[in-house]
């Protein structure tokens, strides 16, 4: 099996818990609350979690080829201070539709940053992905998308995954090694009985994980679109993973609990934690970004 059990759960409770992200360099996996506003550090060596209040809703983290902090804001890029997480604007998003916030980020292996924008309403078709890195600033690559989510690379790097929640669709990419995308096609298709695909990421061995809002888990998938495994989670709103640890073989997975009826937020009291996985799958470090 892939997943041996539950090492751990963080109960910090995220109203909408996002983009896990490991950094070798700090030891460290962080993670976000989009809705409350929340940066969360863990450091894996302490075993210790702390949090650190944001002033605009902050949607992912990632690490620099210089070991500097970058991460998506409500409405811009920002850098962000490695001791105390101060913000400074890297990229502001001037053009963004006026309901529109940023969604999910990834890299490529070359350090392109590819990230999502969503109409907050979960309404209007005013979302799109974005590229930026390599000396480009962000530039929208795909559109036409009411919640972008992923997005996730395959092991070679040739291909991207971005999906549109809204309507269940994991598309594919074709990937240049200048970030440039073509060939757009249907990967998988959700059905109403698995929820909504959300964050995904790629193994060792080129399957692709999604996490499943309204789905209790983990959908593991093989390079044709088949389901290997699922994985089910205490949680119903499953919102992204990532592999983390020195052996990329630990798995991070926030969720939510923003929405949730009173009797359901009793029946899985954990919405809204971080579950720690153990298992034999190993992961991929994600590239650096190169600015």
């Amino acid at each position: 099996m892939a997943i041996n059990s539950i090492k751990m759960i963080i109960p910090c409770q995220c109203l909408l818990g996002e983009g896990p992200y490991y950094s070798a360099s700090l030891k460290c996996l962080f993670w976000v609350d989009i809705l409350d506003k929340l940066l969360y550090r863990f450091d894996c060596q302490q075993q210790t979690v702390c949090r650190y209040p944001m002033e605009q809703a902050i949607c992912w983290i990632m690490e620099t080829t210089e070991q500097r902090l970058i991460a998506g804001f409500e409405r811009g890029i920002y850098y962000l201070d490695n001791n105390t997480f101060q913000p400074s604007e890297l990229y502001p998003l001037a053009t963004l539709a006026v309901n529109n916030r940023l969604n999910d980020a990834k890299t490529d292996r070359n350090g392109h940053v590819f990230f999502g924008t969503m109409d907050k309403h979960e309404q209007h078709n005013t979302g799109a992905l974005y590229r930026f890195g390599q000396q480009q600033t962000p530039t929208i690559v795909d559109s036409n998308y009411v919640i972008s989510n992923g997005p996730a690379i395959s092991k070679n790097g040739r291909i991207l995954y971005s999906t549109e929640s809204s309507t269940r669709t994991i598309y594919q990419f074709d990937l240049n090694e200048q970030g440039e995308l073509s060939n757009k096609r249907v990967f998988v298709k959700f059905d109403e009985t698995m929820g909504f695909p959300d964050g995904m990421t790629v193994d060792n061995d080129n399957h692709l994980w999604v996490a499943s809002w309204n789905g209790h888990g983990l959908y593991r998938f093989c390079e044709n679109g088949t389901i290997v495994h699922f994985y089910r989670l205490p949680a119903p709103r499953i919102t992204s993973l990532t592999f983390f640890g020195d052996d990329l073989t630990t798995i991070a997975v926030t969720s939510a609990r923003t929405g949730l009826e009173p009797e359901i937020l009793k029946q899985y009291p954990y919405s809204g934690a971080v579950f720690i996985l153990t298992g034999s799958v190993k992961g991929i470090a994600e590239s650096p970004a190169q600015l």
